[in-house]
This record gives C-alpha cells, sequence and structure tokens, in this order.
C-alpha cells in the first residue's frame, strides 16, 4: 500500500529529474547551425586583408590607405610565420583595432591558440581583452561562418556562471569568461578549440604562463601583443626606457615555448626622441623587431613656404587658408605623400593633405608626435641636439684610432665617488673633433648602465675599507697613469703611435684629493679644472677683472686660487656645453664638428644620452643672449657630456682656436 509520504517522495524525484533534465536541455547546445559561406572563409583565411573587409566592414568604413596594406600584410606574415613587429602608426589610424581584428583571425583560424594581451596597465589590458571576447562574440558576419566558436559564446550571453556548464553532445565546452582572460570553446574539430587570450598590465608578475589544452597538453603563449607598453613617464627617462625593454627582451620573450615560433606585434606611439617606441623602431639598433614608423604625410610637402603663408592666412581666416590652398593646388601638392588620402572624407577641407597639414598649422610639436612619430626635442632655441641625432655623426674610424690629420689628442676625467667617468677627443688644427674612446674607471661588463644602478663594478669594491678620499684618490691615480701611459695608432697604421697630450680633470668635487691624486702621478700633463655657468645676467668671462696671476683665455681662465696647490682652469661651462652641441650639428669632418668612432649608433647610445640629458634655455639679459644649462631631473646622467666638454676646453688650452674665438680672424 503506498502512502502518502511514499506518493510525496516520488513526486518530489520526479520533479527533481524534470527539473534536472530541464537544467541539462538548457546547457546543452545541440546541433550547431550550418557555416554560412565555406567559399568566404577559406578566403578570409589566406588573407588577414580579406578577413578584415568580410567581417569587420562596419569597424573599417573608410578605404585603406597605403599605411593600412602595409600593417595588415607585416601582421599577417608575423602571425603566420613567427617573428617580431614593431608598428608606430599616426594617432586615429586605427593600429589597435587591426591588430585585434588580426588577433581574431589568428585565433579562429587556427594560426596561434594562445594569445597574450599586454599594456601600460593592467585597466588598459583587461579593456583590450573585452573588446577583443566582443568582437567575437558578438559579431553576426562572424557567427554566421564560424558556427563552431561563435554560436556556444552567442549562448552564453557573456555569462561566465553559464559558461561553467555549457556542454556540447554531453561533453563541457570549458569555455572561460574571466576579467583578465577567456577560453573558446572546446569543440572538436573547430581549430580554435580550447585557444586562450590573458591580459596582463606590464608590471604585472608575467612569468611561466600555461594552460591546459582540450587533449591535456601543455599551452604556453605563443602570441604576444603589446600595446603602447610606455607611459609618457617612462618616455622622458632612459633608466625607466631601459628597464622596460629589458622586460620585454627577457620576461616577455621568456613566456614562449623552447623552440616554440613565438610572434610577437607591438603597436607604439613616439612620445619623445631617445624613448623606448624610438629604440624598439631603430633597426640599427633592434633588427629582429623589424620597425616601421608610418608618417601621416612622408614626405612632406617641398614647398613648406607656401603652406607657412597658409597657415598666417588660418588664423585670421580658416576658409580664406583653403581658397589660397585651391589656388595654389599643384605647387602645395608637390612631392607630399599622404598615408591615408581616404582619412578626411568632409566637405570643408579640400582633400586629407590639407586636413593633415592644418594639423601641422594649428600645433606643429603635437603634429610631429601625434602624426608623424617623429616627436622634436623640448627645448626652446636650436643649439641642442637630441641623442639620437648625436648618435648618428658617425666617422667611420675604428675605436682607439687618431685620424691622420689631427694634432692635439685631449683627455678628461669627471670625478665621482664610486666612478670616474673619461674621454680622449683627438682634434684638427681647425677643431674638428673625434671621440677617440671614452669608458669609466672601474670599467664595466655592460655596454648600458646609470651611474646608481646596483651590482656595477665600483671603486668602493676596488679598494675595499679606504674612505671616500682614499678610494678616488687611488682610483684618480690609476686612471691618470693609464690613460698618461696609453698611446693611439694612427689611421695609416703601422708604428705611428701617438699619446695623450694633455688630461683635464674636475676638481669642483674634492679639490685637495684632486690635487693630491695630480701631484702623486705627473703634473706637467694634468690640469685640474672647475666650471662654472656665466649666466645671461652676469658680465661675459672676457670683460672680468683683469690681476696678477689670471690668464684668460676663450670662455676660459687659468689662474691659481688661494689655498690651491696647483693653477687650475676656470671654465664658463655654459658656452663650452653650447659649442658641444653645435659641433655635434655639423656633419662628421667639417670644420668644427664633432662625431663618434665607428659605424653602429648603438655602440654609443649611452654616451650619446650623456650628451643630450641637459635641459638648454636661450635667455637674453641686456643684450647678452646665453644658452643657459641645467640638470634634466629625469635624465640624471650627464657624466660623458662633462667630459667631452672638458676635453674641448683642454682642447683649447692647447692652443687650437673655435670659429668663433677673435684669435681666428672670424669674430661675429
Amino acid at each position: 500500500m503506498i502512502t502518502a509520504r511514499d506518493a510525496y517522495e516520488r513526486n518530489k524525484e520526479r520533479s527533481r529529474r524534470a527539473s534536472r533534465e530541464r537544467s541539462l536541455a538548457g546547457r546543452e547546445l545541440g546541433p550547431l547551425p550550418a557555416i554560412g559561406s565555406l567559399t568566404r572563409r577559406v578566403a578570409a583565411k589566406k588573407s588577414l586583408l580579406v578577413f578584415a573587409r568580410t567581417y569587420f566592414a562596419k569597424k573599417v568604413k573608410k578605404p585603406f590607405g597605403p599605411i593600412h596594406y602595409a600593417l595588415l600584410n607585416r601582421l599577417q606574415t608575423t602571425i603566420v610565420e613567427g617573428g617580431k613587429a614593431a608598428v608606430a602608426m599616426p594617432r586615429g589610424t586605427g593600429k589597435t583595432t587591426l591588430s585585434l581584428i588580426a588577433a581574431v583571425w589568428a585565433l579562429l583560424n587556427g594560426y596561434r591558440r594562445y594569445i597574450v594581451i599586454v599594456a601600460a596597465n593592467t585597466k588598459e589590458a583587461r579593456r583590450i581583452l573585452k573588446a577583443l571576447a566582443t568582437m567575437i562574440a558578438t559579431n553576426p558576419e562572424l557567427l554566421r561562418d564560424y558556427p563552431e566558436v561563435c554560436f556556444p559564446l552567442a549562448k552564453l550571453g557573456g555569462s561566465a556562471l553559464l559558461a561553467r556548464g555549457q556542454t556540447f553532445y554531453g561533453e563541457p565546452t570549458g569555455v572561460r569568461i574571466a576579467a583578465d582572460s577567456f577560453r573558446l570553446p572546446t569543440v572538436r574539430g573547430s581549430a580554435a578549440s580550447g585557444a586562450v587570450v590573458a591580459a596582463y598590465g606590464i608590471n604585472a608578475a608575467i612569468r611561466g604562463l600555461q594552460e591546459e589544452g582540450p587533449d591535456g597538453e601543455t599551452m604556453r603563449p605563443d602570441f604576444l601583443f603589446l600595446d603602447d607598453l610606455q607611459t609618457d613617464a617612462v618616455a622622458i627617462n632612459p633608466k625607466r626606457v631601459e628597464a622596460l625593454d629589458e622586460k620585454v627582451a627577457s620576461t616577455l620573450q621568456g613566456l614562449a615555448e623552447n623552440g616554440g615560433e613565438l610572434a610577437m606585434v607591438q603597436t607604439i606611439t613616439v612620445r619623445a626622441p631617445g624613448d623606448y617606441a624610438e629604440l624598439i623602431l631603430d633597426r640599427e639598433i633592434n633588427p629582429l623587431w623589424n620597425g616601421e614608423r608610418f608618417a601621416a604625410v612622408d614626405p612632406m610637402p617641398e614647398r613648406m613656404d607656401l603652406w607657412r603663408e597658409y597657415r598666417a592666412i588660418l588664423f585670421e581666416n580658416p576658409d580664406a587658408a583653403t581658397a589660397f590652398y585651391r589656388a595654389n593646388l599643384d605647387e602645395m601638392r608637390r612631392g607630399a605623400v599622404v598615408g591615408w588620402p581616404d582619412a578626411y572624407q568632409g566637405r570643408k577641407l579640400v582633400d586629407a593633405l590639407e586636413y593633415c597639414m592644418r594639423l601641422w598649422a594649428e600645433n606643429e610639436r603635437a603634429f610631429w608626435s601625434e602624426q608623424q612619430n617623429r616627436p622634436q626635442e623640448r627645448f626652446s632655441g636650436a643649439v641642442k641636439l637630441p641623442a639620437k641625432e648625436i648618435a648618428r655623426k658617425l666617422n667611420g674610424y675604428e675605436r682607439g684610432v687618431v685620424p691622420n690629420a689631427t694634432s692635439k689628442v685631449a683627455a678628461f676625467v669627471d670625478v665621482h665617488g664610486d666612478l670616474l667617468y673619461w674621454s680622449v677627443v683627438a682634434f684638427r688644427d681647425d677643431f674638428a673633433a673625434f671621440v677617440v674612446d671614452y669608458g669609466t674607471f672601474p670599467e664595466q661588463r655592460r655596454a648600458y648602465f646609470a651611474k646608481d644602478d646596483g651590482g656595477l663594478e665600483d671603486l668602493k669594491s676596488l679598494f675595499p675599507g679606504a674612505t671616500v678620499d682614499g678610494r678616488v684618490r687611488l682610483g684618480l691615480e690609476m686612471l691618470f697613469s693609464e690613460l698618461l701611459g696609453r698611446t693611439f695608432r694612427r689611421e695609416e697604421g703601422g708604428d705611428s703611435l701617438v699619446g695623450i697630450d694633455r688630461i683635464g680633470v674636475d676638481r669642483g668635487w674634492k679639490p685637495e684629493t684632486v690635487e693630491n691624486a695630480i701631484r702623486s702621478t705627473n703634473p706637467r700633463f694634468i690640469v685640474p679644472t672647475k666650471g662654472q655657468a656665466v649666466r645671461a645676467k652676469q658680465a661675459p668671462m672676457r670683460t672680468w677683472p683683469r690681476r696678477d696671476g689670471r690668464v684668460f683665455g676663450w670662455h676660459l681662465l687659468d689662474e691659481k686660487t688661494k689655498g690651491a696647490a696647483f693653477r687650475s682652469i676656470l671654465v664658463d661651462s655654459n658656452y663650452w656645453k653650447t659649442k658641444v652641441h653645435e659641433a655635434a650639428s655639423l656633419e662628421a669632418g667639417e670644420p668644427g664638428s664633432l662625431s663618434l668612432w665607428g659605424t653602429s649608433r648603438a655602440t654609443h647610445r649611452m654616451f650619446s644620452e650623456h650628451l643630450a640629458a641637459e635641459i638648454a634655455k636661450p635667455v637674453e639679459c641686456v643684450g647678452n643672449r646665453v644658452v643657459e644649462w641645467e640638470p634634466s631631473p629625469t635624465r640624471p646622467d650627464n657624466h660623458f657630456f662633462d667630459c667631452v666638454v672638458g676635453c674641448f676646453v683642454v682642447a683649447s688650452t692647447l692652443g687650437l682656436l673655435t670659429n668663433d674665438d677673435p684669435r681666428t680672424g672670424n669674430k661675429r
């Protein structure tokens, strides 16, 4: 006999079973829709350009330009074959969008199975990840032709909770939806089965990433998409630029499986001269990145005089400026090539060239940075050269070789408590300067470093137990002896050797210690110096009072100050720093020029950054115009700059005349 309680339990079990069956039916995908167009899908797999036009027409409404074709070609080659691609494009041209489309193409067609997105911070990385996931899950054209990937995602509606229970013929699809990663559905026969995308900020702990694949295999990242890793704060700080470069080169590249064909795509923006972006784009320094810098207008118009006239009209009457362009169309277009001719589709302006050049007219500095990816140095006046330009002044001589025509060889030592920086420069009689050698004492095992880096070979490690004064003196004595004992080979080779004619040394810090080191070495060939920045509001050094024992040179004076053991050179540092940059602005070998040994800019990266480290400010006071130099808070290492300036001063004390020295007969 069935009791009321038994009947209740049976009904309860039937309800539980029915609920479970309804739940399973709700989570089960069932048969997938048929592929909409296999022909279209096959064509899109072969070409990223076709894929972008076919499935993302709404995101690429304007026709592509030459820069887009070049970018898509570079992305496709890198994704399929592996390798690195670094791309800088004008702002607003869609480099990030096209890179995400390329990532979708790589996933859906099985070219890449584990993509890692890295951005400047976690928030930005997750934003890109979400955009990528949305592009796959909500695109009706993709759903039509890639149902094995998009249909399961569409059924979930973005729900992470539903994803946990979704099945396909009873087997879990394994879809994962999280803030920092997602996994595509595991569907037998799908090229994208179980593919993973993860997102991280560059400062996150990104090591040892791996996932378990659908068949239990271990998956490691095979595609890294690095999007604008550099912030403004990084761009202006060489030490942080170096740290970012090291992290990309070691930590990120180390994510790949040993022996795997890792693909790395990096979209970058050049924010400042010599920043991380320029470092990566430079094919001589980083040839494996295949850096490509696209500009809105390249080359610029030949008739910039007409465009400057256009700019003058623009600020008075924009319509009149456009009329002026129409009236001079052929001349103002001459020589110019616009990277994206369809960028402008409005009616107010004539064409894309006028659109771009109006950006130039309205804010030239922003135009060169954001549209041309060639930012201008942030200083007033035309004296200071950026580091990248200094590094280009190569003369082709080997390191340690003195050109035949040079007559004097000068050296200089910049003194610090932990390191001694030194440079050797050879000079012709016309003051053409050739950097022969430079380095630190103790010598470092690294090609690039900052003075306050840890782990350097320094005076303290070389002379343990010695006081600061003691180790500076011992270091100077050893360095002086080494430099005075060195000989340099003449250009013609053979037995023609030359030595250093005079060494200058900075006595501004620890003057007694420096003098003691000079006394115990060779006072005849070593001269102490001290810099003094003579400012525009001060009287020029040449007008200072004459007195016994004071000998004037060109923007320097030689005298024995009270309490000093030796005569020393007081240097107008503002003048001589300006003179060094003027020399670097000339072509290698010209009279008065400054050039570096060798043929590789990468060799002189740190050296040139030191020479460009300070801030130059032209200042005028009562008709006296002076370029005043100040240390930069973001680029503290300027020590080789001080060394080269010192070499110029030493050359002047050896009787060589600059082109503006009145004794040359070319007084300006």
